[in-house]
C-alpha cells in the first residue's frame, strides 16, 4: 500500500531548522512523495535557504506568501497538493526515516481518516527541554495511546500527523477560528465519526522552547487553543450520537486542561503551606531558663 504522500511544512523564521526538516523528509524511505514547503512571510533567511537547497529538487515545491499565520500557508500547500494522503511537519522537526511508511500504513483501513505520530523532544541539552521531554513521553503520549484504544484522540499534532487528504478537504481544511489548528481539524474529522490512530513508530524529534519565555508563550497558545476548539465543538459534548468523543475526550479536556489549572495555584500555596508547617515542626524547641523557688534554693544550700 503506497498511495502518494503529500509533506506540508510551513515555515516562518525558522533558518535555523528548515533545511534539516526538509531533508528529513526527502531522507524518508517511501517512495512516492512530494515535499510542498511554504514560506510564511518570514523576516529571516527561511526563503533564501529554501531556494538555495531545493531549489533544483524536482520532489521539493517552494512557495512563497506574505505573512498570514499558521492556518494559511498550510492551505495553500493542500490547495496544491496532490498526494492521497498528507503529512504535516512543523519547520522545526525531523522525522525519521520510516515515519512516513509507519503513518500510511494505518490507511489500510477504510475507516481512518487521520494518524497521530510520535512527537519526542531532539533538544535535550538544558534542564528545561529534558523536563520537557519527559512530558512528552509520561503525559502528552501515554494520554494518546489510552484514546487511540478509546477512539477519542482530541489532537493530531502538526509536529508530526498524517490525515487523508479527501477528508481534510470536506472539514474545509485548517481554519483560522481557534489558535490549535490541528486540534480544531481533528476534532471536526471525529465528529464526522472517522477513527483517528496514534502510531508510536512513527517517530519525529521536534525543538522544544530553551527558554522559560518560550515555554510559558507556547504552553498558553496550546492551552487557549484548546479552550477555543471545545468551545466550537461544544455541541458534541455529552452526545451519545459523537460516542467517546462527547463522553470522554472532550469532558477531559476540559477537566485537566480548563478546570484543574484554575485550581493549581491554590494547590501548590497548600502545598508549599504545608512543607513550611512541616519545616517549623521539625525544629528543636527553645528550653526556657528554669525559676527557683525558695525552697529550692534552701535545699540548694543544704
Amino acid at each position: 500500500y503506497r498511495p502518494p504522500v503529500s509533506v506540508l511544512i510551513p515555515a516562518y523564521n525558522e533558518e535555523e531548522s528548515v533545511v534539516g526538516t526538509v531533508q528529513s523528509a526527502l531522507a524518508s524511505d517511501y517512495p512516492n512523495l512530494q515535499v510542498i514547503v511554504v514560506n510564511d512571510g518570514s523576516l529571516d533567511r527561511t526563503g533564501a535557504l529554501l531556494e538555495q537547497n531545493f531549489a533544483t529538487d524536482p520532489r521539493v515545491r517552494i512557495l512563497h506568501q506574505v505573512n498570514m499565520g499558521k492556518p494559511e500557508p498550510l492551505n495553500h500547500a493542500l490547495a496544491e497538493a496532490s498526494g492521497e494522503i498528507v503529512v504535516t511537519i512543523d519547520a522545526d522537526t525531523e522525522i525519521e526515516p520510516d515515519a512516513i511508511a509507519k503513518l500510511v500504513r494505518n490507511f489500510t483501513d477504510s475507516t481512518v481518516g487521520a494518524v497521530a505520530g510520535n512527537t519526542k523532544v531532539g533538544n535535550r541539552h538544558l534542564w528545561l527541554t529534558r523536563w520537557q521531554a519527559l512530558e512528552y513521553i509520561s503525559s502528552q503520549n501515554m494520554e494518546k495511546r489510552a484514546f487511540d484504544l478509546l477512539n477519542c484522540i482530541t489532537v493530531v499534532p502538526g509536529a508530526i500527523g498524517a490525515w487523508r487528504a479527501s477528508v481534510m478537504r470536506d472539514c474545509g481544511g485548517f481554519t483560522g477560528d481557534t489558535v490549535a489548528e490541528d486540534t480544531d481539524l481533528t476534532l471536526a474529522i471525529r465528529r464526522r465519526h472517522w477513527r483517528i490512530l496514534y502510531d508510536d513508530e512513527a517517530i519525529a524529534y521536534t525543538r522544544a522552547p530553551e527558554t522559560p519565555g518560550d515555554l510559558i508563550r507556547q504552553r498558553f497558545r496550546w492551552t487557549f487553543g484548546t479552550m477555543q476548539a471545545v468551545w466550537k465543538h461544544r455541541d458534541t459534548l455529552a452526545r451519545w450520537k459523537y460516542g467517546t468523543l462527547g463522553w470522554i475526550a472532550l469532558p477531559n479536556v476540559f477537566l485537566f486542561q480548563i478546570v484543574l489549572p484554575l485550581f493549581s495555584p491554590l494547590i501548590d500555596l497548600l502545598f508549599v503551606g504545608s512543607l513550611t508547617l512541616w519545616g517549623l515542626g521539625r525544629l528543636p524547641i527553645p528550653q526556657m531558663p528554669q525559676i527557683w523557688s525558695g525552697d529550692d534554693v534552701r535545699r540548694a544550700v543544704l
